[in-house]
C-alpha cells in the first residue's frame, strides 16, 4: 500500500528566503512558482531605481507597497503610490515603476505565470548569501543576453521612446 504524502504548512522567518541582487534591486523569494506553484516575492528598491519600461503578454503582475513611495507607469502617465498601496497591472500594459523616495523602498510582488520571474531572475541575478559582506559585480551585464532571457520569461523591454514611457520625471 502507497501512502499518501500530505501537503504542509511553509513558514519562512523574516529575512529567510533565496535573495539575489538582480540589475540594482534586491529581490528575495518567498514562494517559488516552479516548486510551489505560486510566485512571490519582495524587492528592495534603491531610490531611483526598477526595472525599465516592459509589457508582459502571458501574465498579470501585481505589487504592495510595503515601504516607500514609487511611481508607476501606467501605459503613458504615472500612478504615484505610497506604503500600503496595491498595484495590479493587467497583461499587455507598458508599465514600470521607480522608487521616488530617498530611502530604499520595498515592494511584495506576484504574477500568475510562476516560475517565469524566478527563473530570469536566477539567470541574470547573482546570489546574495550574506547581505553585510555582499558586494554587487562592478562589470556591466550581457544585455543582448538580458534582452533574449526576458522575452523568454514573458519580460519584453521597450526601447525608450518607443512608447513615450521615458523617466518618470520626477
Amino acid at each position: 500500500m502507497t501512502e499518501v504524502q500530505q501537503p504542509t504548512i511553509t513558514c519562512l522567518p523574516p529575512g529567510a528566503g533565496e535573495t539575489l541582487w538582480v540589475l540594482g534591486d534586491q529581490v528575495t523569494f518567498k514562494a517559488d512558482g516552479e516548486r510551489d506553484g505560486l510566485t512571490l516575492f519582495v524587492s528592495t528598491i534603491p531610490p531611483g531605481g526598477g526595472p525599465p519600461p516592459h509589457v508582459h503578454y502571458q501574465q498579470e503582475e501585481a505589487h504592495f507597497v510595503l515601504e516607500g513611495t514609487f511611481s508607476f507607469l501606467n501605459g503613458e502617465t504615472w500612478i504615484e503610490a505610497e506604503a500600503g498601496s496595491f498595484i495590479f497591472i493587467p497583461r499587455g500594459v507598458v508599465h514600470t515603476f521607480r522608487n521616488t523616495g530617498s530611502e530604499p523602498g520595498r515592494l511584495v510582488s506576484t504574477n500568475n505565470l510562476p516560475g517565469a520571474h524566478e527563473r530570469w531572475f536566477r539567470h541574470v541575478g547573482v546570489p546574495i548569501t550574506d547581505s553585510a559582506t555582499f558586494r554587487p559585480p562592478t562589470e556591466a551585464p550581457d544585455m543582448a543576453d538580458v534582452l533574449a532571457s526576458a522575452a523568454q520569461a514573458d519580460i519584453h523591454f521597450i526601447p525608450p521612446n518607443a512608447s513615450g514611457a521615458g523617466s518618470a520625471g520626477q
